[in-house]
Parts: C-alpha cells; structure tokens; sequence
C-alpha cells in the first residue's frame, strides 16, 4: 500500500514530514519504515510492504506530522479509514473487442481486476470511454455496474465507423479510479463490415460492363455477329412474268403482271 501527500504551500524550506500509522485503537503507533522523497529529499509518501491478512472490518488510522527549525508545523491526522473504500484498482484486465456477424455490431468484454478484500462483482462501477476516430465531437462516457461477466454492446453504427475504447474502474462508492486500461480500435477500416463494400461492388459492374463491350467489338470485327444472329429474309411479292407464265400459264400471269404495282401475287391453280 502507498500513502502519498505534497508539501503545503506555506511550508517552510527545511520542512520534513514523518507518517504514523496503526491499525486498531488498541495498537501503538509506529514511523513509516520506507519513506518516498522528493527531488529535495522531503518525505513525500509512504509504502506499507505487509498489510496482514485482509478483512473487510480493516480500519487504518494516520498522523502525519511536520517538523522544521524555522516554524511550527501543523500536524495532520485523519479519520478512519475504511480499508476496502480506499483501495485503488488496477486496470480492467484482459479487454477484448470482437464482431458479432448476426446482429452487426461489435462486443466488448473484460475481466474483473484482482483486488485485496472479497467483495461482490457489484460493487465494481466501471467507465468506458468509446471515441470516434473521425475527429468528431467528443462523446459522453459510458458507466456500468460490474458483473461476475461483463460486456457491453455499442449501438450498430459504430460498426461501420473507426472507434477506440478504453476502460478504468474504482469502487462503487469512492472516486479513487484506476489508471486506463491500454486503448484498443474497432469498426471500419480496421475490421470489415458484413455487408459487401461499395467499392467492391462498383469494381464487379464495371468489369462486367467492359468485358460486354469487348464482346460486341469482337464479334463486330470479325462478323460473328451475323453468323450467330443471321438476318431473317424478306418475302418479296414479285413474281416475274416469265416465272409465272412458265409455271401456272397465261392467266396467273396476266394476274402477275397486274399486282406489280400492289406488290403482291395470287397464284391461281
């Protein structure tokens, strides 16, 4: 455990601090064994290395007293403190973020971080900070209870934008936070949507619409238009008079000759 404070704004140059501490009323009080010092050598926190067993009864008491050869300094004590409220976590552990292909969206999941006393998952209170990438205004953050499992769904549309997540955690009723977890990217351009790209889709319709224009040059080119579509023929409704007269005799051919004009043929037998 560390105890931690800054030097006041009126101390004098030769300030020294000195942290006791004990753990119930009925303990004396000893020095800090392993102080932290500033830059100037004053003593600036305090590391606690065995704490004993844990329990959430656990009550810690301090007096953090000053000395200097100039002035007085004002001694500083403090009320109780409750053990398990004053904890600070470690970051949520093992942050995950992966696709849901049925429902389009994206999950984020994590781990409860490892703490000293045995309390229930609820008493967890998380902050989720999802930010898009695009440079657009700066979003609310997202607070959730803890779970023995927890996840979170982002709502669909980030799916199809570049998004980055980070989370902290602290106890319910403190505002003691963790430090952030790392940052993690999810959506679009990192990962794929479902759907088929725009892109994707114009580039197959202009092939398609290329290799058809190709096709009709070649067959053009090379006349196989009209061998594989081959004109439909005409009826022509001239008969020659010769042809007519040859082959049906003289009265088909006098009608023959006067249908030239209308362009049609009676052929009597």
């Amino acid at each position: 455990m560390n105890c931690s404070w800054t030097r006041g704004p009126a101390a004098p140059a030769d300030v020294q601090y000195h942290l006791y501490s004990w753990f119930s009323r009925d303990e004396d009080e000893t020095e800090c064994a392993q102080y932290m010092v500033d830059s100037a050598g004053v003593h600036v926190g305090c590391h606690f290395e065995e704490l004993g067993e844990a329990k959430t009864t656990d009550n810690y008491f301090f007096l953090l007293n000053g000395t200097s050869n100039e002035v007085a300094v004002q001694f500083l004590d403090f009320a109780p403190l409750v053990a398990f409220k004053i904890e600070k976590y470690n970051p949520p552990a093992n942050v995950t973020v992966h696709y849901n292909a049925s429902s389009h969206s994206h999950v984020i999941r994590w781990l409860n971080p490892h703490r000293r006393y045995d309390l229930a998952s609820s008493t967890f209170r998380y902050e989720l900070d999802i930010q898009r990438t695009s440079g657009s205004p700066k979003r609310d953050p997202v607070f959730l209870d803890g779970k023995d499992e927890n996840e979170y769904w982002p709502p669909s549309s980030d799916s199809r934008t570049e998004n980055t997540v980070r989370l902290r955690v602290k106890y319910q009723r403190n505002e003691i936070w963790s430090e952030w977890s790392r940052t993690l990217r999810f959506g679009i351009p990192e990962e794929g949507y479902s759907s088929i790209p725009v892109t994707l889709v114009v580039l197959v319709v202009g092939a398609a619409t290329l290799s058809t224009v190709v096709l009709m040059f070649l067959c053009k080119r090379y006349s196989l238009w009209r061998r594989l579509f081959p004109p439909i023929p005409r009826v022509k409704g001239e008969v020659t008079s010769d042809f007519a007269s040859h082959q049906v005799g003289p009265q088909a051919a006098a009608v023959a000759a006067l249908s030239k004009g209308t362009r049609a043929a009676l052929c009597l037998g």
